[in-house]
């Protein structure tokens, strides 16, 4: 049975210059698309979630003194803003905003096994207002009701 299903556009390494290059793609793709309309400036949020590998970390600590910038970007602040300098990069006139942003980054680092020692793998997504809900944190929006016929936040 599946729990939950991530919303994912791209996946990459958690590298800085990697991480920026997807989300600067992704949100150049959401921006250019004329289905979206966009105020001025554009309000985005970043989300990033590394559920599942706080054990793993520990145990590739070693590992990761070899390859600091995966340490860093391990980090959230250092991830935020290595995302947050992607978003500028595409649109300069981009403001953060947890209340109602226009536009959603959630990165979700990936306990995946068989991938080299090492490497952590990042999902990122690039979601619209509507598909993601910011209350008590920045989460994504259910597709359906739930079975007492109330809408599930």
């Amino acid at each position: 049975w599946c729990h939950r299903i991530f919303p994912i556009q791209a996946t990459c390494t958690l590298n800085e210059k990697e991480l920026q290059a997807v989300v600067s793609k992704l949100v150049f793709q959401f921006v250019n698309d004329k289905r979206n309309k966009l105020a001025q400036p554009l309000k985005f949020a970043v989300g990033f979630n590394r559920r599942g590998t706080e054990e793993s970390q520990m145990k590739t600590s070693k590992d990761a003194s070899k390859n600091s910038d995966m340490s860093v970007l391990l980090d959230r602040n250092k991830c935020f803003g290595a995302v947050a300098a992607a978003v500028k990069g595409i649109v300069s006139d981009s403001v953060v905003d947890l209340k109602s942003p226009e536009l959603s980054i959630l990165v979700e680092l990936l306990p995946l096994s068989g991938v080299p020692n090492g490497s952590l793998l990042v999902g990122v997504s690039v979601l619209p207002q509507n598909l993601v809900s910011t209350k008590p944190r920045l989460c994504i929006n259910p597709l359906v009701c739930d079975k007492n016929g109330k809408k599930a936040s």
